[in-house]
């Protein structure tokens, strides 16, 4: 399926425990994109923030045939960690079952793969710049407008709509598919954190005569993320369906949904006993 990582990547973490007084309900609404400028600006202090967390991820797969019918469904169960603040996930069982012992060692290697290289500061900054501009492309290419103000479990959020930027030229991929995305997105007012986004797509988009991407209308992408009891925002509910193809996925009616839960902090520590020694 179309990767939804660069609309995933709107939901940065920042520090909520630094939270700012509530706003009252009448108070004027502050400038939505300040907000999430914000919030992208302090994704990147969090990466030491997000190291301390794993979690459990549960993904649900399926593709459709035109008439909605599933085809095949894959259930996935993954433990999902940070290494330098780029998520890393470990699958652990597949529709039911444990993988066999070759299966899991072929996994262990690839996720100690992933892990040594982003364990490499410079490789890790670079990947985080990239999803980085690509919430920046998406920013650009649409207007949030009717702002209102909303207030639950303690917390006050700014609920938008999503609609096209007229005035934007889109100039990328990343551009050309948020250019024909509307929904809503909500904001979290005390630290510019995406709470929730919403959205479908109004008409059909081929690029390169739908050789490179074709994204058809009522491609539809809900996201959900909630603060930890220490204030650090992590996604837990991503879900949508709709027929696109991207590249070589040839399986353009989909359906999937993950949802991230049982998340705890753990803390590791090493220290050296006795003097080494040089092992051959």
């Amino acid at each position: 399926m179309l990767s939804y990582v660069w609309l995933y990547s709107l939901a940065c973490a920042a520090g909520g425990a630094l939270a700012l007084a509530q706003a009252p309900a009448t108070a004027p609404l502050p400038d939505p994109y300040k907000l999430m400028q914000t919030a992208l600006a302090n994704e990147k202090k969090l990466a030491d923030e997000q190291e301390r967390y794993e979690c459990r991820v549960t993904s649900d797969g399926a593709e459709l045939d035109k008439s909605g019918k599933v085809k095949k469904e894959t259930v996935e169960v993954k433990e999902q960690f940070y290494v330098n603040g780029v998520q890393v996930e470990r699958t652990i069982s597949k529709n039911g079952k444990d993988l066999t012992p070759d299966q899991t060692r072929k996994e262990d290697e690839r996720v100690m793969k992933e892990t040594v290289k982003y364990s490499n500061k410079a490789t890790a900054a670079k990947e985080s710049a990239k999803q980085d501009q690509q919430a920046q492309d998406i920013l650009t290419a649409m207007m949030l407008t009717n702002g209102r103000r909303q207030f639950a479990n303690g917390r006050s959020a700014l609920l938008y709509d999503i609609v096209p930027n007229p005035k934007f030229q889109p100039k990328n991929m990343t551009q050309r598919f948020a250019a024909v995305l509307q929904g809503t997105m909500a904001l979290d007012e005390q630290s510019g954190e995406m709470v929730d986004l919403n959205v479908h797509s109004v008409k059909d988009l081929k690029i390169a005569g739908g050789v490179v991407a074709t994204l058809h209308k009522g491609f539809w992408l809900h996201v959900h993320n909630q603060p930890q009891p220490d204030g650090v925002w992590l996604n837990d509910l991503s879900e949508g369906t709709g027929d696109a193809r991207a590249l070589l996925f040839i399986h353009p009616y989909f359906r999937f949904k993950e949802v991230t839960d049982n998340c705890h902090l753990y803390t590791t520590s090493a220290s050296q006993v006795g003097q080494a020694k040089t092992v051959k």
